[in-house]
């Protein structure tokens, strides 16, 4: 059998698969990478989980580790609603529906939303697995500029009224509003009240993927785009940032007249997702231990932000510009004309021992040749230095050979 042929036509769609390749990297000892956006297993408080999933053995072990229904066990729900109505988006339980991490909530959203032909409205540089999601889906793409505070308004209506003109409607606008993956930039207050008018009066919904919320190492939380319109602003989030990944769970907060969609798509996509963890879960926030696990993570990559900033700032040749973000995993860079990330990677990997990201993973046609994508948040402290050295030194020699 050639089973090089066999994949579907939605699979061939996706391409290479960047993010298996950049997971890999982390299975290579001799490699500082700065390639995966995963998080530092220090900040697992795995004594508190062990206790956890011993009480929740005990007192609900049959049911925990059972099936479960399909939208979320009923307490998990009512913590997530209780959790974002502290947010300033007042949320009924029917609101909400637990789903098996980020990328299968924006999976559910796509497969309801989005008709093979579609148009998406992405920011860009965008998160290049969302990108994945919504070429399986076969849609097209109508890119938006991101600049140092995130999707710029003007670039959104720009967009959206060329597409008007031309008689197309999009299907969403996916953004990422805080600590954006790639770029690290945050909408500010004023920036999200504009984007989520703009989407309302050309009636596209927004969904906005919030993974990295709760990871801010300074100044204050702008409003969530679904407390401005909790109407139209679908809210996506992950237990992966500031729980665990292991647990495979994230959620979506949305009007109740599209989950009952997405649960009939979740059907068919994983019946339910874990029970035990979801259990477990709720019993880790019940003792208090989400937000201590949050504060541990953020005194730790508060650090390692501060680590690889400061070697940028030490190590980078002349020309080369970089962001400092409040919060997140990631610091984008911005190289000199003529230096192209993506030909140099084989290098950095094979030769220098240290990974990126080029820029052109986060562009949905042939851009950010000139940019590439640095993560703190999985490397350990003490490496990043050296690594960035290394990352300069050979960025120093490409602009030698000019």
């Amino acid at each position: 059998m050639d089973w090089k042929s066999r994949p579907s036509s939605r699979i061939r769609a996706i391409g290479r698969s960047d993010v298996a390749d950049i997971l890999k990297l982390s299975e290579r000892p001799e490699i500082i990478s700065f390639a995966g956006g995963l998080p530092d297993p220090d900040t697992f408080l795995v004594d508190e989980i062990a206790r956890v999933a011993a009480e929740v053995l005990t007192d609900t072990g049959r049911a925990a580790l059972g099936y479960g229904p399909t939208p979320g066990i009923t307490p998990m729900r009512e913590w997530l609603a209780e959790r974002m109505t502290g947010w300033g988006r007042p949320t009924r339980v029917a609101e909400t529906l637990v789903t098996t991490g980020g990328i299968a909530a924006l999976d559910l959203l796509a497969g309801v939303l989005v008709d093979p032909g579609d148009v998406v409205v992405v920011g860009e540089p965008a998160y290049l697995a969302a990108l994945h999601v919504f070429r399986s889906y076969r849609s097209q793409f109508a890119g938006v500029e991101v600049d140092q505070l995130g999707m710029v308004p003007d670039s959104l209506e720009t967009a959206l009224a060329e597409l008007q003109h031309r008689g197309v409607k999009p299907a969403l606008i996916y953004t990422v509003p805080s600590f954006q993956n790639p770029s690290g930039a945050t909408l500010p207050g004023d920036r999200r009240r504009q984007l989520v008018d703009i989407a309302a009066r050309f009636g596209v919904p927004i969904v906005a993927d919030e993974a990295y919320r709760d990871l801010r190492f300074e100044g204050t939380s702008p409003p969530l785009l679904s407390a401005l319109d909790p109407d139209n602003a679908i809210h996506i989030n992950t237990f992966s940032k500031f729980f665990n990944p292991g647990m495979r769970l994230g959620w979506i907060t949305a009007p109740a007249a599209l989950i009952e969609p997405l649960i009939v798509a979740k059907q068919t996509q994983d019946q339910c997702s874990s029970t035990l963890g979801q259990y477990m879960c709720r019993a880790f926030a019940r003792h208090g231990f989400v937000d201590r696990q949050i504060a541990r993570a953020i005194e730790i990559y508060t650090r390692k932000r501060d680590a690889m900033v400061r070697a940028l700032r030490t190590h980078m040749p002349p020309g080369v510009t970089f962001t400092r973000p409040e919060g997140g995993f990631y610091v984008w860079l911005t190289l000199p004309p003529g230096i192209d990330s993506g030909a140099l990677l084989d290098t950095a990997i094979n030769r220098e021992n240290v990974a990126y990201v080029p820029g052109s993973s986060f562009f949905h046609h042939s851009e950010g040749q000139r940019h590439l994508r640095l993560c703190y948040s999985y490397v350990a402290e003490t490496t990043i230095d050296e690594g960035i050295a290394r990352l300069a030194g050979l960025l120093g020699h490409a602009l030698d050979n000019l």
